[in-house]
């Protein structure tokens, strides 16, 4: 039971690990909120075949992924296309209530907590700001009920990735192989059961995803949406590393890491982040051309419009006027930086060590 990929085997594991490491607080937390939250969605999730049978006729045909490493550009972009009102989204409420007879339900609840503006889950100088009625990330769906996702280990449990019973357990799950077939399967019929809901609410409108670690389940996308289509967005790493260790101590949900907990919980995700840009070029040489498009953050910043009319020819759709303008008045903004990240230095790395490890990442895209 212990170090299954299952849902009751991440969650068992993270249970032990939290008890091993005297989180005892948090190992309550844990204990009660995450299987009510799971069961009492599954339920609702059930009841909506028969309390909203009509969702079932919904048409979820070629979903667009955005895709990059954390701290890549990805949220910015995927919010930016989102004001379109073009495409099927959703937004944090959407993604912890993926039922719909249970938002319903629990409607006066959410206007409520809107009403009283007690609605933030994080705020925005923590790196990532997160609002019931913002646009988010759909890996909050797998991460919320079936603990099928890199935020366990990255974020909720980061215990999980430097611990000696489990860091070697935890590397393998989340991601496409032999052992996770069935599970990875699962979890993507399960995301296609709730787009289908949002394409529902939203007439049939393309689906628009952000998903940055899908990158590790891509065979599992591609068997579930064979029409599938993939934005990659690329940074330079000298940004993206210190960005990302940035956000991982400043977010960290409650778990109060201490600084030796950091440096480890840092030092596996330095590899990871490694493994993510390689597995981007890997998935690029997989996939037909016509599939995948890539955007670099420079290209995004320097030149808004472009990259928004690349966005579209590319998915073969036509820009309304409307959303056009906005774009336009948008990209005369002059950008402020809101935080100063550390240097890489900081973080115990060198320029040169960047440079080596991430050599083909500069050779592909910042020569």
């Amino acid at each position: 039971m212990f170090q299954s990929n299952s849902t009751f085997g991440i969650y068992y594991s993270s249970v032990i690990v939290l008890f091993r490491n005297k989180k005892y607080f948090f190992l309550i937390l844990f204990l009660i909120f995450c299987p009510f939250i799971i069961i009492l969605n599954r339920i609702f999730l059930f009841l909506d075949y028969i309390l909203v049978p009509e969702f079932e006729k919904a048409k979820v045909k070629k979903p667009i992924f955005i895709m990059g490493v954390n701290r890549s550009g990805t949220t910015f972009f995927h919010k930016l296309i989102s004001d379109s009102n073009q495409f099927s989204t959703s937004t944090t409420l959407d993604l912890i209530i993926p039922s719909l007879s249970l938002r319903k339900l629990l409607s006066f609840i959410t206007y409520a907590l809107k009403y009283f503006k007690i609605d933030q889950i994080e705020k925005k100088n923590k790196g990532h700001q997160v609002k019931l009625d913002n646009v988010e990330e759909d890996e909050m769906l797998l991460f919320i009920h079936k603990l099928d996702s890199l935020w366990v280990s990255n974020h909720l449990i980061p215990w999980l990735k430097f611990d000696v019973k489990t860091k070697n357990f935890i590397k393998h799950v989340y991601r496409d192989n032999s052992k996770n077939d069935n599970r990875n399967m699962r979890s993507m019929l399960f995301c296609k059961d709730f787009f289908q809901r949002q394409a529902f609410l939203n007439k049939n409108k393309p689906y628009l995803s952000k998903s940055n670690p899908f990158i590790f389940k891509i065979d599992s996308i591609l068997k579930v949406f064979p029409d599938a289509r993939f934005i990659f967005l690329v940074r330079d790493p000298l940004e993206t590393v210190p960005s990302y260790f940035s956000l991982q101590e400043k977010v960290k949900f409650g778990n109060l890491l201490t600084d030796k907990e950091l440096g480890l919980l840092r030092k596996e995700t330095y590899l990871e982040i490694i493994e993510w840009y390689q597995e981007t070029e890997k998935v690029k040489s997989r996939l037909n051309k016509k599939q995948f498009m890539v955007l670099t953050y420079p290209q995004i910043k320097n030149d808004l419009q472009n990259s928004v009319r690349s966005f579209y020819k590319f998915i073969n759709e036509k820009m309304t006027k409307k959303f056009e303008n906005e774009v336009l008045k948008f990209s005369k903004k002059k950008y402020v930086k809101k935080h100063q990240n550390k240097s890489i230095e900081d973080y115990g790395f060198t320029k040169k060590q960047i440079l080596d490890d991430f050599d083909f990442v500069y050779q592909e895209y910042f020569t």
